[in-house]
């Protein structure tokens, strides 16, 4: 790979590590049924809707032997580190300069929101929606090689917060008035944690079908 194909192309590293305790039900809410298919199959189709993207693309970090299926699943590096540990494993092992990264339980992430913060990534090493005075959507931001060492280091000190790596990166932040362009009503950011949350998804899935009608 050249260094303008490299830096020209992504990958999507899909967060899959949690454990699920909060929604319970005793099952992965990876494989719970969401619209004709799994919630994680969903995540994964969806995100596929964003031009340029493909399978080869798709990046799965989780425990072993969790999601079979899909062809590249990393092991989290640093285990019980949540989502930025998760993030590093992602990046290290990626072959792509810059990397959109995404929950697992996120199942109404905006293609155009996505192919926008694309287009915007050349020159800074994390791109992040920020809405509601100052809200940062860390699991829905592209993040580029560079921030491995910024990473690393956190984790080292047991700084786990995303946000605390922003301040030792060129970070371009994705403003709310820019997001409701292609995400009027913010769905993008929705996660499923809780069976609420699930419930509430299930009917959000349902209002976006009849408005495509």
């Amino acid at each position: 790979m050249t260094n303008r194909e490299k830096y020209a192309s992504i990958s999507v590293i899909v967060l899959a590590g949690g454990r699920s305790s909060r929604i319970g039900l005793n099952q992965d809410k990876g494989f719970l049924p969401f619209m004709g298919s799994s919630l994680m199959e969903k995540v994964i189709s969806n995100i596929l809707s964003v031009t340029g993207i493909t399978e080869e693309d798709i990046i799965i970090v989780g425990p072993k032997g969790r999601f079979p299926q899909y062809k590249v699943t990393v092991e989290d590096f640093y285990p019980q580190k949540g989502p930025l540990g998760g993030i590093f494993s992602g990046l290290q092992y990626s072959k792509t300069f810059y990397n959109l990264v995404i929950g697992y339980d996120m199942p109404f992430v905006e293609a155009g929101l996505v192919e926008y913060m694309i287009k915007n990534r050349e020159g800074y090493d994390i791109i992040i929606p920020t809405h509601s005075k100052g809200l940062l959507e860390p699991l829905c931001a592209i993040y580029s090689k560079n921030c491995l060492k910024v990473i690393k280091e956190n984790l080292g000190k047991g700084i786990l917060a995303v946000r605390a790596i922003l301040p030792f990166l060129k970070t371009l932040k994705i403003t709310e008035s820019e997001i409701r362009r292609f995400d009027p009503e913010l769905c993008s950011f929705f996660n499923i944690n809780f069976q609420n949350d699930f419930l509430k998804a299930k009917k959000m899935a349902k209002n976006r079908r009849r408005k495509e009608c």
